[in-house]
Order: structure tokens, then C-alpha cells, then sequence
């Protein structure tokens, strides 16, 4: 017979179970059935436009970097991510002191900046209160050594590339202790003054990577090799701005996006493929582990999944068959779930456009009540083309952050909302571009290649340690910025016609902080780094998101903060 104490723990776990799949089928309930569109929200409530005075919104010198390399990559992503936050910009190849106003802000682009202006007019530039920032990195060597005093560098050494990034001080909202960077940095050895501010250095070798320097009444910030070639680093240009001004408000998406691509595979080898690797059919693989973990991941966070099956190709090789059954099969439950389905496009080039008849057939009659009106692109490849999907609707593209031609856009009612980061593995790089990201446009906008995550290379078991990716993707973001609002592609209209369309200048008067706004959406966000803290405010909501950032949403086309004085 069974002990009373052994009963009890078979009816707790009973009822635990129990518990389970009611919580699950009350999810499921809540879901709903699948959406007869793709999941467009509501239009919101916009701003009227006006005239809106910049006030204190500084203007920016975009200096040097005209030759074709790293410095002409590092000034073009300046000079397009300032015309992005809506920063008057000018660019020179060569400093006049004399016509850089107060409040100006100089970004030097070329690696050695002793060609963009004279040493002792730098000198100048900084002592009488200017604040500059070296976009670029510095020379080897001792070719800017009349400069050295004013940048706070004692003693150079060679390049390295600086791999493991070691975070000192607060510089972006979310930032871990340690990421890696995946790219080259061509950082330079240095030895600093004592009294300059290291914020970045390289984890081994300890190599500044950022820093400032106070000289006189000015300040300099240096980005210690060409992180910013890379358009996904341009947090660090925002960090450098924000470490230098006591106030600095500009405009973000405000936006968390999670997107499957080719999510569930269709070839019918996946299937043969799964019964080797890990013993299950493809569907039940799919569903039980890799969907499974996605589902969890998107119900904790918020954070609506926009999954996605390739329809469109540069030529009809391009296409896997017709094995779309297990993205019927899962697409319902994304569905269910709160999330969008889309079609891709895998061209390799924007010429002739090819669409796989067969599988779109397959989806229309599976989904017959549902508006297929997103196309992610899975290349750079992008044409008005590819937007001719048979039977479809689109009106939103998922573009990519660096690429000029389909990056971030509104226009004539089509959205182009841009991917920003890409790949299962978070240790690679990831975690750092996607907190970079997050300091820069205010978001998260990341593609999982699942077939890639589940089998590396085609043939070897990769999804437990792909769990753990994902795990710290949820832990060290998604978890760390619950003020980012959840999207799927189609749901991101409203907030990129208010990015790219408003216009704002703010005022910062003793503890009062003036906001003005035109031609936004009501909640647009705005990141504020300031050395105070808000105590109130009227005309919008606000934030503390950590590190000295307070997330701001607007609600009227003017905002007033009081502020209180940090001792």
C-alpha cells in the first residue's frame, strides 16, 4: 500500500501537471485563431507638424575620412546615423576652428586627425570648451605627438585588434561586464594620463578602446580604432556623445523584433535529417524543441515572432521543392501565439525575380483567410520586383541596418524596417552588436537562422548548445530592456514613419528640461542621458532604464521635465 506521504506527492504532482496544460490551453485560448491579416495594429494617434527650435541640440562637424577605406566607412555611417537622429550636420575635409559655434560637436573620421586640422588648433578647439570626438582611432606611432597632451596619451605602441571588450564604466543602457567584438578594430596600444576616463578596453591586454579627456575647459572622447565602419557599433558614437554632454535627448524606435528566417525549413530532407540527428521527425523536432523554446521565449518577453518561408529567388534553382507542409504545420501555432508569417526572398541579385509557384499555392490554400503582407530579405539583393508576391499583399519589408538601399524608410505606404544583427550564436560578437544596437536606435531587431542553430554545417547536432545562445539572448537583453515595446514586422509602420518623419529640439533651462516634437507618433521614444535625475514631467512618460538613461515617450508636442540635481 502506499504510505500517506508518497499519496501526497503523486496528487501534488498530478495536480502540478495538471496546472501545466491548463496554463498552456489558456494561452492557447487567449491566443485566439489565426488573424485574417498579418497583424497591423491600429494607426495611432500622430502629432501634428510644426516649426520646432533645435535649442540646445548641438550641430556636428563631420571631419575628414573622404579617402576610400575604414575612414570613409567610419564618416559615412556618422554622417548617415546623425542624419538619422535628425543632428544638422556639416562635413569638411578640413577644420576651421573659427566657424565651430559653442555648442557645436567635432567628429574627426580620419585616423590621423593632424590632416583635418593644425595642432594648435586643436589645442584651441578643446581649451576654449569644445567638445571633440576621434570616430577613427589615432595614428602609431608619434605622428600626432603635438596633440598627445590635449588627448591625454603619454606613450604609443602598435596596432592590435582588440577581440574580448572589457566594460569599465557605464556607457550604454544595457551593456554586459565582457562581449566580444567579431570584427577588426585596428586599436593602438596607448598609455593614458591619470586623469583620463577609460569606459572600454580591450579584456587582455587592457588597451583603452574608449575614453575621455578633460583639457582646460573642452573634452575629447576617443574611439581607439574603426569600430564605426561597422554601422552596427554606432552605439559607441552615442556613448562617446552622451559621456561628454550633460544632457543628450535623441530620437529611438523604442522596439524589440525577434524574426525566424525560413522558419520551418521546407526541403524534404530536413525530415531524414532530424530522424539522424536527434531521433524525432522533423515536425516533431520542430515543434517540441525548436518552436517550443521560441514560444517560451516570445510568451516571457513579449516579444512577437515574425517567422518566415522563402517564395522568392534570383533563379528557380533557388527553391527547395515543395516540402511545406511542417511550415503549415508550426506557421498556425506562430499564429496562435501572437506572431506574424511572411514571405522571404533569397536573391542573390535584384535582376530577374523568380517565385516558387508551388509553395505559395500551398500556403494560400492553407491560410486562405490570412494576408501574407511582409517580405523579409535575406540578402542584400532588393528590388520593387520582388514585392509582386502571387496572392499576397506586401507592404512592409525587413530590411538590413547597413544597407543604403533598403535599410529604414516610409514611404508611399510601404515600411522598410531594418534587421540589425543576425545569427544563433550570441558569443561571437552578437551580444555586443545588439547592445551597440540598443544604444544607438533605441531597439532589437534580431534574425535567428533556425535550420543553421538546430544543424551546423548540415550535419551535426547543434541545438543544445543553440538553447543556450538563446538563453542569453532572453537573460542579457531581452530581459534587461523590458521598456522596448514587442513587434512583428508588420505591427512596425507607425513607428518608423515617426522615426524617420519627426522633427524635436530640447532646452535645458537650470532644473527645467524643455522637449518639443512634430510629426510623431504619440509615444514615440527618446533616450536622455543626463547627469541629473527626473523627479517629474508633463506631456510624456518616462523611464529609468540604468547607466544615467531614462527612456522617454512623448504624448504632446511639447514636454517639460523637472529635474533634479545629482550631488
Amino acid at each position: 500500500m502506499l504510505s500517506l506521504k508518497r499519496l501526497l506527492y503523486i496528487v501534488l504532482a498530478v495536480a502540478a501537471l495538471g496546472g501545466a496544460f491548463l496554463a498552456y490551453s489558456v494561452l492557447a485560448d487567449q491566443a485566439g485563431s489565426p488573424s485574417s491579416g498579418g497583424g497591423s495594429e491600429v494607426r495611432r494617434e500622430f502629432i501634428d507638424s510644426g516649426a520646432v527650435e533645435e535649442g540646445d541640440k548641438p550641430r556636428v562637424w563631420v571631419v575628414g575620412g573622404a579617402k576610400e577605406g575604414r575612414s570613409k566607412e567610419v564618416r559615412d555611417n556618422v554622417g548617415r546615423y546623425c542624419d538619422d537622429i535628425r543632428l544638422s550636420v556639416t562635413q569638411t575635409d578640413r577644420l576651421d576652428v573659427d566657424a565651430v559655434g559653442k555648442h557645436d560637436l567635432v567628429v574627426f573620421c580620419d585616423v590621423s586627425i593632424a590632416d583635418c586640422v593644425e595642432p594648435r588648433d586643436f589645442e584651441r578647439l578643446v581649451a576654449g570648451g569644445g567638445k571633440a570626438v576621434l570616430a577613427a582611432g589615432v595614428p602609431e606611432g608619434d605622428a600626432d605627438a603635438a596633440m598627445w597632451q590635449v588627448l591625454g596619451i603619454k606613450d604609443k605602441g602598435l596596432r592590435e585588434n582588440s577581440e574580448e571588450l572589457e566594460f569599465d564604466r557605464p556607457l550604454l543602457p544595457v551593456q554586459p561586464k565582457k562581449a566580444r567584438y567579431g570584427g577588426s578594430s585596428e586599436s593602438v596600444r596607448m598609455e593614458l594620463a591619470e586623469d583620463a576616463s577609460v569606459y572600454v578596453r580591450d579584456a587582455e591586454s587592457g588597451t583603452p578602446v574608449v575614453y575621455t579627456h578633460g583639457w582646460r575647459d573642452g573634452e575629447v572622447c576617443v574611439i581607439n580604432g574603426t569600430f564605426l565602419a561597422d554601422a552596427r557599433c554606432m552605439g559607441f558614437l552615442t556613448g562617446a556623445v552622451d559621456s561628454m554632454l550633460s544632457d543628450f535627448v535623441y530620437p529611438v524606435m523604442g522596439v524589440k523584433a525577434v524574426f525566424l528566417d525560413d522558419f520551418p525549413t521546407t526541403v524534404d530532407s530536413y525530415d531524414e535529417l532530424c530522424q539522424r540527428l536527434y531521433g524525432y521527425s522533423a515536425e516533431g523536432f520542430v515543434r517540441e524543441e525548436v518552436w517550443g523554446s521560441f514560444q517560451g521565449l516570445s510568451l516571457r518577453s513579449e516579444t512577437p515572432i515574425t517567422s518566415s518561408v522563402v517564395v522568392v529567388s534570383s533563379s528557380e534553382e533557388g527553391f527547395g521543392g515543395e516540402g511545406g507542409a511542417l511550415f503549415l504545420s508550426v506557421g498556425k501555432s506562430v499564429l496562435q501565439f501572437g506572431g506574424e508569417l511572411a514571405y522571404a526572398s533569397d536573391c542573390s541579385e535584384a535582376g530577374d525575380v523568380f517565385f516558387d509557384q508551388g509553395l505559395i499555392d500551398q500556403v494560400s490554400e492553407a491560410f486562405a483567410d490570412y494576408s501574407f503582407e511582409g517580405l523579409a530579405l535575406e540578402t542584400e539583393a532588393f528590388s520593387s520586383k520582388m514585392l509582386a508576391v502571387p496572392d499576397s499583399d506586401i507592404r512592409f519589408v525587413r530590411g538590413m541596418l547597413d544597407d543604403d538601399e533598403a535599410r529604414l524608410s516610409w514611404r508611399d505606404g510601404l515600411t522598410v524596417f531594418p534587421a540589425a544583427t543576425e545569427g544563433g550564436s550570441m558569443e561571437d560578437g552578437n551580444l555586443f552588436a545588439i547592445c551597440s544596437v540598443l544604444g544607438s536606435y533605441g531597439m532589437v531587431s534580431h534574425v535567428f537562422d533556425v535550420e543553421e542553430m538546430a544543424t551546423a554545417d548540415g550535419a551535426v547536432a547543434a541545438w543544445d548548445s543553440s538553447k543556450k545562445q538563446l538563453g542569453l539572448f532572453e537573460s542579457e537583453v531581452l530581459s534587461r530592456a523590458t521598456w522596448l515595446e514587442g513587434r512583428t514586422l508588420s505591427q512596425t509602420e507607425d513607428d518608423v514613419k515617426s522615426y524617420t518623419g519627426l522633427e524635436y529640439g530640447w532646452t535645458r533651462n537650470g532644473d527645467r528640461m524643455c522637449l518639443d516634437c512634430s510629426g510623431a507618433v504619440k509615444g514615440q521614444a527618446f533616450l536622455y542621458r543626463t547627469d541629473a535625475r527626473i523627479v517629474d514631467a508633463e506631456g510624456l512618460s518616462y523611464q529609468d532604464v540604468g547607466n544615467g538613461y531614462y527612456l522617454l515617450r512623448v504624448q504632446d508636442g511639447h514636454a517639460e521635465i523637472a529635474l533634479e540635481e545629482r550631488g
